[in-house]
């Protein structure tokens, strides 16, 4: 009999030729060895199977391609179909793993006695630069191990790419959303909760988020459609829609979201200087979260200046 993987690592990919090749080195590279890696090509138009195949010699690596473009959640389903691993670990096909990473993950998660176990996001683009922690938009990233509940992690949105028991999903069934045009891991991860597990955050960042311009966390915002489309679904699902707590905090999230893309309309406006534009989407919400970032807007653009300086110190000259 073969012997069961500590970790399923599951990716996605379509159209990830240019970094599908630094997620699976990642994977490689880690000081946990006992992993399998289950790609799954959702009919890519470009060189993304053969990208793959260059590390098929690896016998933990394993290649599934999909006639068909299934979107993100029917890949991740067509590669949980097969993952013979103990834990869950799902990484996008343009992200990457620190070396350490499912090592911490797997033994925090022991530790804790938990079914699953998060670690902090961190974005960073093609260029090295950070853009901070990815966590929610309400909450600060936790300094110390912390514990979250179903209602914390729909109340904040908490994002994250956990580590989750195999078991667990198997044992309630659980797939992730398809044809969801927005948010089929949060709601993958909100069923995982909603059925009985806690979510454990160990602060550290090691999960790797890439920034890039077909990423979708480049894009200003997303359509209010597919943002509607999220949360009703969300509000229909077993655990949520007859908790009248649990209602409350995804309205609450669903109006979060609304203003945040209503805010990166307006920001996109700004910098391109079409003030009739930016107008139409500015409201009182919109006008206090833009006040809250002028400090930082400042540094960051005083943070550049500096470098630039250091670069090229004629510039102060």
């Amino acid at each position: 009999m073969l012997k069961t993987p500590k970790v399923s690592v599951i990716t996605p990919a379509y159209k990830a030729a240019r970094y599908i090749g630094h997620a699976i080195e990642s994977v490689q590279a880690q000081t946990l060895t006992d992993w399998e890696m289950i790609i799954v090509d959702d009919a890519s138009p470009d060189e993304t199977a053969e990208v793959v195949k260059r590390y098929l010699d690896d016998p933990r690596i394993k290649l599934i391609r999909s006639e068909r473009n299934r979107g993100n959640g029917g890949a991740r389903n067509l590669a949980l179909e097969v993952a013979q691993g103990e834990w869950i670990a799902p990484l996008d096909a343009d992200d990457w793993f620190a070396p350490e990473r499912l090592e911490h993950l797997w033994q925090f998660a022991l530790d804790k006695g938990t079914l699953m176990a998060a670690d902090l996001m961190l974005q960073i683009d093609d260029n090295g630069e950070s853009y901070g922690i990815a966590f929610s938009d309400i909450w600060e990233p936790p300094s110390q191990a912390t514990c979250y509940s179903a209602r914390d992690y729909l109340y904040a949105h908490i994002a994250i790419q956990p580590l989750v028991y195999h078991q667990h999903i198997i044992d309630h069934r659980l797939k992730y959303p398809e044809n969801m045009p927005l948010g089929e891991d949060h709601i993958f991860q909100a069923q995982i909760l909603l059925k009985g597990a806690t979510l454990w955050v160990l602060p550290e960042t090691s999960y790797l988020y890439r920034i890039h311009p077909a990423s979708m966390v480049s894009a200003h915002g997303h359509s209010i459609e597919k943002i509607n489309a999220l949360f009703e679904y969300m509000l229909q699902m077993e655990g949520i829609r007859n908790n009248p707590e649990l209602i409350r905090c995804v309205k609450q999230d669903w109006q979060r979201m609304l203003i945040t893309r209503q805010y990166a309309c307006f920001a996109a406006a700004l910098k391109r200087r079409q003030w009739r534009t930016a107008s139409r989407y500015l409201s009182l919400p919109v006008l206090g979260r833009f006040l809250r970032r002028i400090p930082g807007m400042i540094y960051r653009r005083l943070w550049a200046r500096e470098q630039l300086n250091r670069k090229d110190p004629r510039r102060t000259s």
